[in-house]
């Protein structure tokens, strides 16, 4: 039996990070994996909480996770529980500390992409930030650089019970959601939340262009009155914000609804259920071809229905608990240092 402790597993960002390895907890066990609170483990599972810090400057983040991974005696896995690809943070403690791997909930599938600086890591920000970060990744190191197996859509257990879908729909298009509220917020003392405002202000733009063809409901709402839009929609806008996938996701697919989004083919998500056509409808970063996506699914919507339907079947295959637990007890398994049947 394989016994692991996860440092702090409910302080600041750890909790939804490792929420769900704790939904598995006791499946695990049936894969010789034990979560202990014992100081008698094998292998520390050390969150985000305890390595940075994206109230300091990125610098100050690095040297205080540092000298706290200094303190630890034994085996350790780093889990960067951040919404994007972004390896800001992360990669420089990792590559100076002790860690055997560092997790992530996504990645690009290719490392070459990490090269090109861009707005605290993450590539759909674009560039000029004032912390436009790139990584050259050796291969050594990207070897060591592993999925978890969960992401933002493993975190709700609920998103596995799905409402019948809504056949007296009235309401075309649900582009429900913020924009920052002109609230700035701050990623290492840099602001981060143009970026994302700027996109999903643009994507409203282009919306209006099918104002007077479609009934649109955008903007912010209260919560049951969004869900209540979502469900009466047929297609969802579910735009990136801080990171690729957003609860809005798993929400649309629950109440039946399509997910329209930013195209998702260059990201691993490890559990990952975004098929092009298949089981939602993508479009280009700088929305160019929006309107044309939005047109040529409501024009013949009923021949789309089946959208909802793979969405639902891939969740529940890629999200699978036992899948879950089958890819940790391979990493395990794999690992030099571990021995067991």
């Amino acid at each position: 039996m394989i016994k692991i402790k996860i440092l702090n597993p409910f302080q600041g960002r750890n909790e939804p990070s490792f929420r769900p390895l704790f939904f598995v907890k006791d499946m695990l066990r049936d894969y010789s994996i034990d979560i202990t609170e014992s100081n008698d483990y094998d292998y520390l599972f050390v969150g985000m909480h305890d390595f940075i810090n994206k109230k300091k400057t990125l610098q100050e983040s690095i040297d205080v996770g540092l000298e706290n991974l200094s303190k630890i005696t034994g085996d350790y896995f780093l889990f960067d529980g951040s919404d994007s690809h972004s390896l800001m943070g992360s990669y420089e403690v990792f590559t100076q500390s002790n860690a055997i791997y560092l997790f992530k909930q996504q990645l690009h599938h290719d490392r070459s992409r990490y090269k090109v600086p861009k707005a605290f890591n993450k590539w759909f920000m674009g560039s000029g930030s004032d912390l436009d970060l790139s990584y050259d990744i050796p291969e050594s190191t990207w070897d060591r650089i592993k999925l978890t197996g969960w992401n933002f859509m493993s975190h709700i257990p609920d998103h596995r019970k799905f409402l019948p879908i809504n056949t007296n729909k009235n309401i075309d298009i649900c582009a429900v959601f913020g924009t920052g509220n002109g609230n700035p917020s701050y990623d290492h003392m840099a602001r981060n939340d143009e970026y994302y405002t700027s996109h999903r202000k643009q994507i409203w733009k282009e919306l209006d262009k099918l104002s007077k063809k479609y009934n649109i409901v955008s903007g912010r709402q209260p919560w049951n009155e969004y869900m209540q839009t979502l469900y009466n929609s047929k297609i969802c806008i579910s735009p990136f914000g801080m990171g690729e996938i957003r609860q809005g996701d798993g929400e649309a697919m629950q109440l039946g609804t399509i997910i329209c989004k930013e195209n998702m083919s260059q990201y691993n998500f490890g559990a990952n259920v975004w098929d092009e056509e298949e089981t939602y409808l993508p479009y280009d970063f700088d929305c160019s071809n929006l309107v044309e996506q939005i047109e040529k699914t409501l024009g013949n919507y009923n021949n789309y229905s089946y959208i909802i339907d793979n969405m639902r079947r891939k969740y529940l295959e890629e999200y699978d608990p036992h899948k879950l637990c089958m890819h940790w007890y391979n990493i395990f398994k794999n690992l030099d240092t571990t021995s067991y049947e």
